[in-house]
């Protein structure tokens, strides 16, 4: 086909082909966004796509610009209104969305469609601002091709070319560009920090555990089955009972929640270890908000940058973790905490308010003229929960204003914020200070990968109390009600239709394939997302390139890309090599070859029979070279598979074959 000149290709009408294509590919690379974008915007786009291509099949008329202009201003009022910006993630998504929308409407020539083809790679690009997984991945690879697909179409302007050879061009391109990919990803300097981070949107929309506790908190989160956290033990994991992950500790209380202190850095550790410490490696989930998470109790401080271990023991970040962050922890699982805990910090672990809940505080205050030594108040705490007939239930009942009253001596059924929070105000009105403590307990082991998985709904909450000479003690009050929570998890402690399975609670070979899945997911995570600096150079350590520095580097990314794009070159020259030529070619060149030593070359011009009509009159033709150019004539064109005995025949006959005769 004739190449148009440069200057009409604006005019150049777009060929059916390629905008059925184009629409394709751009519903292709929305369709994950539908469940972002307003209602609204969703429908427009879908109108918008089907009105161009019933268009196109002479359904419906074009839409006349003096209507299109006024909506393109409808549609961007539309979208601030929305969101009151046209700034961020989600409203520029949808702005984005409206006008391709408004473009695929007013589309004409060849030129619109190549920029809707260019905003659909825009688009493409915008699904790494949702999520980051390996699902998301190969999404955006196979969505990659259809597009690239489309844009062959555009240049390639020929409505008969099958779709599925233009997606297997566009496939072979996007393999050829994979190992150039790889190269970049893994030689490019890095810099601080991994691939991808939290937009602000997403941060608000991460569920996790917060820095305030009221009834219903954590079993509104229970009901997420999202992971929080991985962990790698250097050793053995420790067994479930010992799994509590230390996260925000609260001892501000007014009678309606718990909430945290200002937190001030450890300076120095008030702890006496009474086993060997564990050693582990977490990752854990971006959730948008200061706190780290490390097994109860956390002894060292995360080598990541301006962390710190607060004077709680519960680890701290100054800054929120918006990425996916890989930290070291070492944890001493028996000690003795705070035995010299300050008398200002015990005076606010003893503190609540009298107008609220007067039969808690009432029971507290008796029990403490009942007993002298505080830990049988303790014990005694602990001894209600199990004698009475408390339930552990997801779906309490609602409780007013006195919520550890109605609590205690009226439905006697909650979730383990309940437990904790009536357990922790009756200990500071029997005169014991005590404080709450919220993270996550036990978790589920991968087999295949033979790691920790801790997901929301494994949150949890438990009180410290503080006894003399024996500093802060954990006590879990939910265990007293239902120690299977503690023994075998959430799933082993709820019935019925409250139980969130785990895993490995499933049919065995689903099991397996989830583990897997799951495993996948967590080096995705480790090797892609976390691919940091410090682990870019110990991988070049390990591959003994002896790269120390980013000068290093450059020098062996440029030398990888050169030998790629010459093993490329050199491919191409290999596949663009003439044929190879078959042995009874090669016999038929020899003798003709012989046959123009004597005078008669065969003319480019000439078939076998001709040449051989000419070499009669010339007198050169006995009955062996006519026997034998005949032989090949029929070899060449007959029909069927030859015999490849005859061929090997044929082949020593034409050798011996000599002129005899000459004119």
């Amino acid at each position: 086909m004739t190449p148009l000149p440069y200057g009409r290709i604006a005019e150049e009408p777009a060929s059916r082909s390629a905008l059925f294509s184009v629409a394709f590919g751009f519903l292709f690379t929305l369709a994950p966004h539908f469940a972002h974008l307003p209602l609204w915007v969703s429908l427009f786009s879908l109108f918008a796509v089907g009105w161009r291509v019933a268009q196109e099949l002479d359904r419906v008329p074009a839409l006349p610009r003096w209507v299109l202009v006024p909506l393109v201003l409808v549609g961007g009022i539309g979208v601030f209104a929305q969101y009151w910006t046209i700034t961020g993630r989600d409203p520029g998504l949808a702005l984005l969305t409206v006008m391709a929308s408004f473009k695929f409407l007013e589309s004409r020539s060849h030129r619109d469609i190549l920029i809707l083809i260019f905003l659909c790679y825009f688009l493409l690009a915008t699904h790494f601002l949702f999520g980051q997984s390996i699902a998301i991945a190969v999404y955006m690879l196979v969505d990659l091709a259809v597009i690239t697909s489309a844009l062959i179409a555009i240049n390639q302007r020929d409505d008969r070319l099958p779709w599925s050879n233009r997606f297997r061009l566009a496939a072979r391109m996007i393999a050829l560009a994979l190992p150039i990919m790889a190269l970049l990803f893994v030689l490019v300097p890095r810099v601080p920090g991994p691939l991808w981070g939290l937009t602000k949107e997403q941060r608000g929309g991460v569920t996790g555990l917060s820095e305030r506790m009221r009834p219903g908190d954590i079993s509104s989160l229970i009901q997420s089955n999202e992971v929080a956290f991985r962990v790698d033990f250097d050793g053995p994991i420790p067994p479930q009972s010992k799994l509590y992950w230390r996260g925000p500790v609260m001892v501000r209380y007014n009678g309606i929640e718990w909430t945290q202190a200002k937190h001030f850095a450890l300076r120095e550790l008030d702890l006496e270890a009474l086993g060997e410490p564990v050693s582990y490696t977490m990752t854990l989930e971006p959730h948008g908000k200061n706190w780290l998470l490390g097994l109860d109790v956390p002894v060292s401080i995360p080598q990541t940058p301006e962390s710190y271990l607060s004077s709680e023991y519960q680890l701290t970040a100054e800054h929120a973790v918006n990425d996916l962050t890989r930290y070291p922890v070492r944890s001493v699982l028996d000690y003795r905490l705070g035995v010299n805990e300050s008398f200002d910090y015990l005076l606010l672990a003893s503190q609540f308010p009298n107008n609220r809940n007067p039969r808690t505080i009432a029971l507290g205050q008796r029990w403490a003229r009942e007993y002298d030594d505080p830990w049988q108040i303790v014990q005694r705490g602990l001894r209600l929960f199990r004698e009475q007939p408390f339930v552990y239930t997801l779906n309490p009942p609602l409780l007013g204003e006195n919520n550890s009253d109605d609590f205690l001596f009226k439905t006697r059924k909650g979730f383990c914020e309940n437990y904790a929070g009536s357990y922790a105000l009756l200990m500071r009105a029997a005169g014991i200070p005590a404080r709450i403590v919220t993270g996550y307990q036990g978790g589920e082991v991968n087999s295949v990968g033979n790691y920790l998985i801790v997901r929301q709904s494994d949150a949890h909450a438990w009180v410290e109390v503080w006894i003399e000479n024996r500093g802060w003690i954990r006590i879990d009050p939910t265990a007293a009600v239902s120690p299977d929570r503690i023994e075998g998890g959430l799933d082993q402690a709820l019935e019925g239709g409250e139980a969130l399975f785990r895993i490995g609670r499933r049919n065995p070979l689903l099991s397996q394939l989830l583990f897997r899945w799951d495993s996948l997911q967590y080096g995705w995570n480790k090797w892609i997302l976390q691919y940091n600096r410090d682990r870019q150079m110990s991988l070049m350590r390990r591959l003994g390139l002896g790269i120390k520095g980013w000068g290093d580097l450059i020098l062996t990314l440029v030398a990888a890309l050169s030998l790629l794009v010459g093993l490329y070159i050199a491919i191409a020259l290999w596949r663009s090599r003439p044929p190879a030529r078959s042995p009874e070619d090669r016999a038929l060149k020899q003798l003709q070859k012989r046959l123009a030593r004597a005078g008669y070359p065969r003319q480019p011009h000439e078939d076998l029979r001709d040449y051989l009509k000419r070499l009669r009159r010339a007198g050169l033709a006995d009955a062996e070279l006519t026997r034998l150019l005949e032989a090949f004539q029929r070899l060449r064109y007959a029909p069927g598979a030859p015999d490849r005995k005859h061929i090997q025949q044929l082949i020593r006959r034409s050798r011996r074959w000599r002129p005899t005769q000459q004119q």
